[in-house]
């Protein structure tokens, strides 16, 4: 069996359980510690950077949870899944197939940059963490780990937010705080 089937057939099995198992989606995939925070690194090239910034001018953004909304849709808008390319950080105009590593830098620096400019007190940082599905860890190294986001707002007593850029995209919306275990050290 070549490798791109197995991939394939390993991800329609995995997204098929996350979909019939929603309400139980903490208990089938969980992050472990330790987990890697850092600060977003995407590179947009120019035309996508003028079409954000207008669509965040446009936007009327008056909170973190709206800019978050805001964010993912701009980040589903320009990829779509898949495993099947060379990751880069570089982002253009051209929708293009993503990883959850591309998806996480991208809305990570999306956010950050609707927050600059709609001075919101938050920040966002791509987190990697140890992936396991079932408690296992999968022998695929395109599922041994996993990115996703941590918005930390600066406001006091304010919740930090864990986002998935990447499951959301795949229409899978959960609360991801269920299935991240141990404490996520933002960088000082």
């Amino acid at each position: 069996m070549s490798s791109l089937v197995r991939k394939v057939l390993v991800i329609g099995a995995v997204a098929g359980s996350l979909l019939f198992a929603r309400q139980s989606l903490a208990d089938l995939v969980t992050f472990q510690a330790p987990h890697s925070a850092r600060a977003a690194a995407a590179t947009l090239e120019g035309d996508l950077a003028r079409s954000i910034d207008k669509r965040l001018e446009e936007a009327d953004v008056t909170s973190v949870d709206q800019l978050l909304r805001l964010s993912l849709d701009i980040t589903g808008a320009d990829l779509h899944f898949g495993l099947d390319h060379k990751t880069t950080l570089r982002f253009g105009i051209k929708e293009r197939e993503g990883n959850c590593v591309e998806y996480a830098h991208l809305f990570a620096t999306v956010f950050n940059r609707g927050a600059e400019r709609k001075h919101l007190a938050a920040r966002a940082y791509v987190v990697r963490s140890d992936a396991r599905v079932l408690g296992k860890r999968l022998s695929s190294p395109a599922f041994v780990d996993h990115d996703w986001v941590l918005i930390v707002p600066s406001v006091a007593g304010a919740k930090r937010l864990f986002v998935d850029p990447t499951l959301h995209d795949l229409g899978l919306d959960w609360d991801i705080t269920r299935s991240v275990s141990g404490d996520v050290r933002t960088p000082t």
